[in-house]
């Protein structure tokens, strides 16, 4: 892919004045200008939205997401989109623009992650957890809530279960795991390093890896012995997760009904003794 940033700094004495001012803001920190949706950017440079699309177009890109995609590749010299930027952040935005810009990413989530919803794999998954003598549970940054969520559940219903916050202690208990245990490795990248050891750690003491990752192809879901996955809806580099800790969350909740359908005389005597114990005042 030819350079953006040297097409630009190509063209800049040829660009009509209003272009070339945006193209002078570009270039003073091209790496910021990621961040920016189109209205932010016009904004920022002073100039109109359709002054950035002409610029856009002017200079090779097909428009202003080509135009940033390409932008990154500069900044970040990688040829994998999945760590490129996915940002389009503005200042005093609209809150109704920003409400309906989060459901609808919510619904397309969602949405996405039934076709991807493998019935044999969840199942497996319950049958990995049911049988284990404790199950560690991992994850880093986002993914730690939702791997506190999943352990929080396990705790509830009497299933044994581990889940350190800090990275350093996760690793100390990779490193500790029985043939009896089982790894619940959360990761939506699929290529944070520490949850990678981790999951080479429970391989070598022969314990059972389980995977929560997004669905494209990454190198924590090939270390897995049964690995669950939600829609790629976002870019590993993004503002927050958001689409994907709901899907992340979802499947855990997924998890947690089918532990609860196989053994529900149990679980429902476990249910409300933790239920008892933490709220005494309503019985």
């Amino acid at each position: 892919m030819d350079s953006l940033l040297f097409a630009i700094r190509e063209q800049l004495p040829k660009l009509p004045k209003q272009e070339r001012r945006a193209a002078d803001f570009i270039l003073a920190d091209p790496k910021r200008v990621l961040y920016y949706s189109i209205t932010e950017l016009a904004k920022q440079s002073g100039v109109s939205q359709a002054v950035i699309v002409r610029f856009s177009r002017r200079i090779g890109a097909g428009g202003y997401a080509d135009f940033k995609l390409r932008l990154s590749h500069d900044v970040f010299r990688t040829s994998d989109e999945r760590f490129l930027p996915s940002l389009e952040l503005e200042s005093d935005p609209n809150p109704a623009s920003v409400v309906k810009g989060v459901i609808g990413g919510i619904q397309r989530g969602i949405a996405s992650l039934e076709s991807l919803c493998d019935i044999h794999l969840l199942n497996k998954a319950v049958d990995l957890i049911r049988g284990s003598h404790v199950n560690y549970i991992f994850g880093i940054g986002a993914s730690s809530l939702v791997a506190q969520d999943l352990y929080q559940k396990l705790l509830r219903i009497g299933i044994p279960c581990s889940a350190p916050l800090d990275t350093d202690l996760q690793i100390t208990a990779a490193c500790g795991l029985r043939s009896c245990d089982r790894a619940i490795i959360i990761s939506y990248s699929g290529e944070t390093p520490a949850m990678i050891t981790a999951a080479e750690w429970a391989a070598k003491k022969n314990a059972a890896v389980i995977t929560l990752t997004g669905e494209s192809k990454n190198t924590l879901r090939a270390k897995a012995d049964c690995a669950l996955v939600v829609p790629s809806t976002e870019r590993v580099y993004r503002s927050g997760a958001m689409a994907s800790r709901i899907t992340q969350l979802a499947v855990i909740d997924m998890i947690y009904s089918l532990l609860i359908s196989r053994d529900l005389n149990n679980t429902i005597t476990a249910l409300a003794q933790t239920m008892n114990a933490a709220h005494k005042l309503l019985y």
